[in-house]
């Protein structure tokens, strides 16, 4: 995440979220650990909590991710382009790259 939020700081047309998707261990998985992991990574985009205690995250059955990291990548048109588990950032820049390029 590091690499492609450096990749992309000074471009206005690609924006990045970490969402922390729980599907277990809620007293762990929380807002507050999530929190932890973006200072101690330095990161710098907006971050969200989607699950909770009974209930796992909503996000992971629309974009039937199965495990952590995943990247979802979405066009400017809102479609899903990739989702993928472990996905190299140099493949997701390659990606991102060729998908701002549609639409110039």
């Amino acid at each position: 995440m590091r690499e492609i939020i450096d990749h992309y700081k000074n471009d206005d047309k690609v924006a990045a979220v970490a969402i922390q998707t729980t599907f277990e261990g809620f007293s762990t998985n929380n807002f507050d650990s999530l929190k932890k992991v973006a200072k101690q990574y330095d990161l710098t985009i907006p971050i969200g909590q989607n699950g909770w205690q009974g209930r796992s995250s909503p996000i992971m059955y629309r974009y039937r991710t199965r495990g952590t990291p995943w990247v979802i990548i979405i066009d400017s048109r809102g479609m899903l382009r990739r989702s993928n588990f472990h996905y190299p950032p140099a493949k997701s820049i390659r990606i991102i790259d060729k998908l701002k390029k549609e639409i110039k």
